[in-house]
């Protein structure tokens, strides 16, 4: 099902940043060190460690970069889609998430993913990603000067690059880095069509293994049972087959063996796409493992 920095990725020699609230994460195939993780409390501590981390790589003028926003720095929100002319949806858009972001559209970039056709809807949907302007153009202060900025995506879009394009069956995934929460993401050929964060699960990174009670994996089932239903109904989805557990949690086999058992999932449990390392690497692998359709 995965594969890490497979031959025929789309940017195989390029650089992937993940930029998250505290933390700048690099993905580098060509550096001895693969994975490097630096922190940046604030903003501007991001751009200087970009910058060192470009310098000190040698990052030539000609390197492509793609930014991997990470969660806690943009949003991802489900609206109809506006019923404007093609030519003017960028400027619709925004005024469409007005309500549902806390900033003012004019100091938001948005871009959008058409979600699939559903009976149960009149309107089209589109599921928009946000982001401060002043974020994006902080991005290509930091990179601009030194290599190209080929990219800027963000996390749940591109987890989708995991999966085989040609698959045909529906996925879902749990996704958590340490000291985030729990997030649900249901991903049907090869697209994003559904993300959902499951509150009330941060701790799952502290348990040992074998810690975790039946309350909690059963709390969780219903939650995921809930999103299923909804996929089912809503979205017209067949009902998902396939888990795959993608969290900073030493209790994985546990929660993959009960959830098996729950909905008779064939569950995958990601070991070996990014070692030991933390699971906020895996969107930046998830880029390196983007094929183009064929």
């Amino acid at each position: 099902m995965f594969g890490l920095f497979k031959k025929t990725a789309k940017k195989s020699g390029g650089l992937v940043v993940g930029i998250a609230p505290s933390a700048v994460y690099f993905v580098n195939k060509g550096s001895k060190d693969v994975f490097v993780r630096r922190d940046a409390p604030d903003s501007s501590d991001r751009l200087k460690v970009i910058s060192d981390y470009l310098t000190e790589s040698g990052a030539s003028k000609s390197l492509k970069v793609t930014v991997v926003l990470l969660k806690g720095l943009y949003n991802v929100i489900q609206v109809d889609k506006p019923k404007v002319p093609d030519e003017e949806l960028g400027s619709a858009i925004p005024w469409a998430i007005k309500d549902f972001v806390q900033d003012q559209v004019s100091n938001l970039a948005v871009d959008y993913i058409d979600m699939p056709k559903s009976p149960s809807y009149p309107n089209d949907k589109i599921m928009v990603v946000s982001v401060q302007k002043n974020l994006v153009k902080s991005m290509i202060d930091a990179i601009g000067t030194v290599a190209v900025l080929d990219t800027i995506t963000a996390e749940e879009v591109v987890l989708a690059d995991l999966y085989d394009p040609e698959d045909e069956q529906p996925h879902l995934m749990l996704f958590q880095p340490s000291g985030y929460e729990l997030t649900l993401v249901a991903i049907w050929h090869s697209r994003l069509y559904l993300t959902r964060t499951l509150r009330g699960y941060s701790d799952l990174p502290r348990y040992l293994p074998g810690a975790i009670s039946n309350d909690v994996l059963d709390n969780m089932s219903l939650e995921m049972q809930r999103s299923i239903d909804y996929m089912v109904a809503q979205l017209k989805m067949p009902p998902p087959k396939m888990l795959t557990i993608a969290l900073d949690c030493q209790d994985n086999q546990h929660i993959a063996d009960y959830l098996s058992q729950t909905f008779s999932f064939n569950v995958n449990v990601i070991k070996e796409e990014i070692g030991s390392q933390s699971m906020a690497f895996l969107p930046l692998v998830a880029v390196l493992n983007h094929k183009e359709p064929a």
